[in-house]
């Protein structure tokens, strides 16, 4: 469905799809500035949060030494029972919870 809306840069309608990001046909500003900026403003909160929660393993590669690669791999394994032991415990707490 199109529907028109009113340039708040030049005051002509012209066509708009409800698309933040939609340009007038007379002035090519944007029709719904504030949208827009919301828009990016989400989508920047969105690649910050993205970041905050991640949680990177060790990396093994292939051309480490022998005794890098054990350690290496202690450590993963410290690293993989201590995310699973936390899992567990929210995982817990969202059942008890309801």
């Amino acid at each position: 469905m199109n529907a028109s809306r009113k340039c708040p840069n030049c005051g002509q309608w012209s066509r708009w799809t409800q698309n933040p990001a939609d340009r007038c046909e007379h002035c090519q500003s944007i029709l719904d500035p504030v949208a827009l900026a919301r828009q990016q403003a989400r989508e920047e909160r969105s690649k910050e949060d993205s970041g905050r929660f991640s949680m990177e393993f060790i990396q093994i590669n292939p051309d480490d030494h022998w005794i890098i690669k054990f350690f290496k791999r202690i450590g993963l394994g410290f690293q993989v029972a201590f995310v699973s032991i936390i899992s567990f415990i929210l995982w817990l707490i969202a059942l008890l919870a309801g």
